[in-house]
């Protein structure tokens, strides 16, 4: 939980706890002042969750909510989204420009996308069409190395920055903060500061 704490400390205006799978999950992550439980739906993630004990657990719940899907077919994304209230959607895998824009042609106007940019490399794709936000970091549940180069050269202003990072003791010396950061809750020993 040691990164849990530190939420309130980064100064970001949102926040996403990911690997959500318990009520007690989410009310932890929501006294840690996160803004948005992640609820990934990839059956081969060690993180993942059922569709009903989703459901379950965002009931009256205190926190927007993201439905994460990993090169999901459009029919099973919009299944979720009429099964539980979300709030976005992050895809966080190849799905191409043609799927973005299928996929909001059939979502609710409210529901933002997020699209996953991979940290590791050196000109991650952030200009797809339809993506209101991108998260920059990995695959659901990789450990990351800091990109320092692409950090100080990229606008993060619409971008959550990852924070399961291998040595997340690390303080990024960056010219602009992100939108927010995104944690995962089963990985939450990360610990990540900003300098001031």
């Amino acid at each position: 939980m040691a990164a849990l704490t530190q939420l309130k400390t980064l100064q970001s205006k949102e926040s996403i706890v990911s690997g959500i799978t318990s009520r007690a999950d989410l009310m932890a992550a929501h006294a840690a002042g996160a803004t948005y439980a992640g609820f990934i739906f990839v059956l081969t993630s060690p993180y993942g969750i059922a569709i009903e004990e989703a459901k379950e657990i965002a009931k009256n719940s205190p926190l927007k909510h993201i439905g994460i899907f990993q090169n999901s077919d459009l029919a099973d994304i919009l299944y979720v989204v009429n099964e539980i209230k979300l709030d976005a959607i992050l895809l966080n895998g190849w799905e191409t420009q043609a799927f973005i824009t299928q996929l909001r042609t059939q979502l609710p106007e409210s529901i933002k996308i997020i699209k996953i940019a991979h940290l590791k490399d050196d000109a991650p794709k952030m200009n797809y069409q339809h993506v209101d936000f991108y998260l920059l970091g990995g695959h659901v549940g990789e450990i990351l190395e800091p990109n320092w180069t692409l950090l100080q050269n990229i606008d993060l202003s619409n971008v959550f920055l990852s924070g399961n990072w291998r040595d997340s003791t690390l303080l990024p010396n960056i010219e602009s903060r992100p939108l927010g950061f995104e944690l995962n809750f089963k990985m939450s020993t990360a610990k990540m500061h900003w300098s001031h």
